[in-house]
């Protein structure tokens, strides 16, 4: 599946790109996700084992997924005083939590007793990791990932960008998580390596890693 720059896209459900298929995303395109439903689940955009994302945005015209609502609906007002005088000020934020966010499922190694049976965090029935540190997930870079992180269930949510067991011929580069309810970058095992990433305004963890992750991470901006 192609998408089109010129097009923007309205994610209103869980998408699930398959094994065996690609999901390329152009430079400049951006996907607008719904709220979810009362009683529903969170939209998101999930990458299964075997399946790859080509997502190769630039730095003038990088990739946007974030939620249909419009930012003037989602201000509210912090004030903020400066560490080094007394003046004040007021910042606006955003608000967190409007759509799910972006999930990468691949076969590196993780430190789970099965494979077969461990479910990515915020989705059920969806397995990662495996005993190809080498897994290709595909490329991910000048993509921003905006104003995710709801809430699917007790004590599960969904990071900005989840890693789960994505293998090292996995291309990450500059990502951006912004106003993510739960952690901007989340590494389940994995070998895959990372630079230049940004997280503003998270409401959890910045960058978490757990089962034993193996990657290496430059430049990180929180």
């Amino acid at each position: 599946q192609t998408l089109v720059a010129s097009t923007s896209y309205f994610l209103k459900e869980q998408l699930f790109v398959p094994s065996g298929v690609t999901l390329t995303i152009p430079a400049g395109t951006s996907i607008f996700a719904s709220p979810a439903l009362p009683g529903g689940v969170a939209p998101a955009i999930v990458i299964e084992q075997g399946a790859t994302i080509a997502a190769a945005g630039t730095a003038s015209s990088p990739i946007t997924m974030t939620t249909v609502l419009a930012e003037s609906a989602l201000a509210s007002t912090v004030q903020v005083t400066s560490d080094t005088s007394s003046s004040t000020g007021s910042l606006a934020l955003g608000e967190t939590g409007k759509w799910g966010g972006l999930i990468i499922l691949g076969s590196a190694p993780t430190s789970a007793a099965s494979y077969s049976t461990n479910y990515i965090e915020g989705i059920s029935g969806k397995p990662y990791g495996g005993t190809n540190p080498n897994d290709n997930s595909g490329t991910l870079q000048y993509v921003r990932v905006w104003h995710g992180g709801a809430i699917v269930g007790a004590d599960n949510e969904i990071n900005g960008v989840t890693f789960g067991g994505v293998g090292s011929l996995t291309t990450v580069d500059h990502v951006e998580v912004a106003y993510n309810a739960d952690d901007g970058f989340e590494f389940f095992g994995g070998t895959v390596n990372v630079k230049y990433l940004s997280v503003l305004f998270g409401l959890d963890d910045s960058f978490d890693t757990d089962e034993g992750y193996q990657g290496k991470g430059q430049f990180l901006f929180t």
